[in-house]
Formats: C-alpha cells, sequence, structure tokens
C-alpha cells in the first residue's frame, strides 16, 4: 500500500500542474486526475497536455494511479443525452490510458438519473422532511437498470482494451451505494475487470460499514478514498476526525491482500481547494495529519507503507 492525493482538493480547476508539483513536495507516491465534463476531456486533455503530464509527473517520481470521470446522465430516459453521457465516457477512458493510469472511476448514476431530486446529504441536519423531491415515483426502475446494466458492459470492455481497470465509487442513493449494490452489479455484468473504489466515507453515509464492505467485496477493492465523516452528511474530512473506525478498515485491506494506492480525499478540511480557488497551506497541515494517523494504525498492524 501506499499513499497518494487526488488533484482537486488541491487545485479543483485544471491547470493540475501545480497540484502534482504541491502533492509531489509533499512526499505523496500517487496522483489521481479527474475529467469534470466533455470540455474539460477535450479542450484541456489535449496529446500535448497529456504529454506534458506524464513528463512532469515522472520528473518529480509520482504516479498516475487512477483516473475519475462520473457519467451523470447515463440513466436519462432521453437517449440522445444517454448516448452522448457515453460518447464522453468513452473519450474519458481515452484520456485516461494516454495518461498511463491503471484505474478507471466513476461513480454510478442516480435511477433515471434524477440528480436534481437529491438534496445535498449536508441539509439533512436542518431538514424538517427528508424526501426524494419528483413528482411522481412509479417508474420502470428494473427497465432503467438493465440499461444500466448494458452500458456498464460496454464501459467495461472499453476499459479492457486500454487495459484499465472499471471501478466504481459508491455515493448514497444512486445505484451502487453498498456492497450489496455493487456485488450486484458484479453479478449483472460479468466483467472480470469490474471492481469497487472503496470511499468509506461515503459508504458510512449510506449506512455501510466500510470494514465489512471491504470483506464482503474480497478481490475486487483496487483502489481506495481515504476520508472520515459524521455518518450521515457525506463529508469529507480528515481520517480520525469522524467516526469511521479506521484500525478495522486497515485490518480489512490488509486481510483481504489489497496492495493499492490509499489516497486522501480530503474536500471539506479547512484549506481544502474548491472551484475558482485552488487549496491554502492548511491543506499541508490534514494530509500530512492523515497520513500519521494511518500510518500509526498501520504500525500497530504490521502494515508496511511504501
Amino acid at each position: 500500500m501506499y499513499f497518494g492525493v487526488p488533484v482537486w482538493p488541491i487545485e479543483w480547476d485544471a491547470p493540475y500542474d501545480n497540484a502534482i508539483r504541491k502533492i509531489a513536495a509533499m512526499g505523496f507516491k500517487g496522483v489521481e486526475l479527474i475529467g469534470w465534463s466533455d470540455k474539460w476531456l477535450r479542450e484541456y486533455y489535449t496529446r500535448d497536455t497529456i504529454r506534458d503530464l506524464r513528463n512532469l509527473m515522472a520528473d518529480l517520481g509520482v504516479r498516475m494511479t487512477n483516473f475519475n470521470h462520473t457519467p451523470e446522465r447515463l440513466s436519462d430516459p432521453d437517449e440522445q443525452v444517454r448516448q452522448a453521457t457515453k460518447d464522453t465516457y468513452k473519450r474519458a477512458v481515452e484520456v485516461a490510458y494516454e495518461l498511463g493510469a491503471k484505474t478507471f472511476t466513476s461513480v454510478s448514476p442516480y435511477p433515471f438519473s434524477m440528480c436534481e431530486a437529491y438534496e445535498p446529504l449536508h441539509h439533512l441536519p436542518l431538514s424538517e422532511e427528508w424526501t426524494i423531491h419528483a413528482d411522481d415515483l412509479d417508474l420502470d426502475f428494473d427497465a432503467n437498470y438493465e440499461r444500466y446494466i448494458e452500458d456498464m458492459k460496454d464501459f467495461c470492455e472499453w476499459n479492457r482494451q486500454a487495459g484499465l481497470k472499471a471501478l466504481i465509487e459508491p455515493h448514497p442513493y444512486r445505484w451502487v451505494h453498498s456492497a450489496a449494490s455493487m456485488l450486484r452489479l458484479i453479478e449483472h455484468v460479468g466483467a472480470d475487470n469490474l471492481g469497487f473504489n472503496l470511499d468509506p466515507s461515503h459508504l458510512f453515509s449510506a449506512g455501510e460499514f466500510p470494514q465489512r464492505t471491504i470483506y464482503e467485496l474480497r478481490g475486487r477493492v483496487w483502489h481506495a478514498h481515504f476520508s472520515d465523516n459524521d455518518t450521515f452528511t457525506n463529508v469529507h474530512w480528515r481520517p480520525g476526525q469522524g467516526k469511521v473506525d479506521w484500525r478495522a478498515v486497515l485490518k480489512a485491506l490488509r486481510d483481504t491482500g489489497f496492495d493499492g494506492e490509499i489516497s486522501f480525499e480530503l474536500e471539506d478540511v479547512p484549506g481544502a481547494g474548491v472551484p475558482g480557488k485552488p487549496c491554502t497551506a492548511r491543506m499541508e497541515y490534514e494530509l500530512q495529519e492523515s497520513v500519521r494517523y494511518i500510518t500509526y494504525l498501520g504500525d500497530e498492524l504490521g502494515i508496511q507503507f511504501e
């Protein structure tokens, strides 16, 4: 196992050269990149930019481990919207391959891609009623899921052709939000390169114990985002600042033979980067404290980090 950092809590927006330099300067070995939209994938990740990013990472001695892109409208009932979403995903796979990534992570869509129907979970503590803001939920969920399965078969094949593993990151209320929903997806898709990006903060807020999820998905957890939370608001705090049992999580990873990247995705700590504003100096403290805490627990468990 080794430690890395995604670029977006450092600098949310491209270009990502400075974010990569900051990550390397803090001593991390892994870097995750992201393609937020079709526009970013086609206009930022040009052939020249990809070459320059690869050269920069090689010069700094950091690994390009994981690429992120979420096909948000994949379950949209509008066939044209769905096809455009698939076309963008295909471009994202090309970018991931050209960057030298080993894994490609996506969040699954909401059923029917009803993004606007779900409030952000940080509203939950102050909400008198917590509901889905949709006029009618009497819809054909089976057909929508079956179409998602067929699209995921295509996605896994595209990733296979590029030598990539296709990972799903769980998020509350989406098609994949738990161990059971991931196992269902694996069973229906039937692709051996379909795996899981472990994200305890999202699992926790979906009612899962992340340590149990690791055992349930033994052999399919190929990348990990580490951040903590309070069990219900889906925030991304520094490990040790919330309620996740990190000792149990690390033990489960050790027991199941995980040897990939632990990427500290600290989106909601003081000083984190946000759209239009890069991180502050506080971010280095938050990341170094994360490393210190996880390394301490790893030492107790006999885990050697690179």
